[in-house]
């Protein structure tokens, strides 16, 4: 049973080795959701993980971890840099959970999505992500918060398929279906 008490805090350059370390985790256990090969990721360098952990102290990106306050293990991650090469707008990206606490209390997942959304609020009318079009789990996490497809795609570098632009507004609250809270579920188009 997963620890209750979570901190969730902007990683740090100092914390590179832990950057790597929960990425190469992510990289091995469900390589598509990070959007890179376990190889890819065993190259990279101390910079390239560097200039990763940094992003939680930039202006023009985000990085954020949950970390059980107990034990100090990594339990999330999410980031988000303020444009790619596809857009001007921010973009979602390095989004991890350990499998032990996708769907379960506490809520990781959605309580690092605040923070990012939080984060691109002031600089941004809307949010992007790239999601690989079998990670229907995943999927269903983003509509959840808003995100529905803009009908651009790419393909994915390392694996059949292509990835999934969804975007969502953040100038207007998130429909609520009932009284629970939860977002009308809606299949993709």
């Amino acid at each position: 049973m997963p620890a209750a008490d979570i901190l969730i805090r902007g990683t740090r350059e100092v914390d590179w080795p832990l950057v790597r370390a929960f990425r190469i985790e992510n990289a091995t256990e469900h390589p598509i959701s990070f959007g890179a090969s376990l190889e890819h990721v065993l190259a990279l360098t101390e910079g390239d993980w560097r200039m990763r952990a940094r992003r939680g102290e930039q202006d023009d990106a985000a990085s954020f971890v949950a970390i059980e306050q107990e034990t100090g293990r990594w339990v999330g991650m999410m980031s988000a840099q303020s444009h790619d090469d596809e857009g001007e707008d921010p973009v979602l990206t390095g989004v991890y959970v350990v499998p032990e606490y996708r769907s379960r209390t506490p809520k990781v997942a959605d309580q690092l999505m605040a923070l990012v959304i939080q984060w691109a609020l002031p600089r941004t009318t809307r949010l992007r992500l790239y999601v690989y079009e079998g990670s229907e789990p995943a999927i269903r996490f983003y509509r959840r918060h808003s995100f529905s497809p803009t009908g651009r795609t790419r393909p994915h570098k390392f694996a059949p398929g292509d990835l999934l632009e969804l975007a969502r507004p953040l100038d207007e609250a998130a429909p609520r279906d009932d009284a629970s809270g939860s977002l009308p579920s809606s299949p993709l188009p």
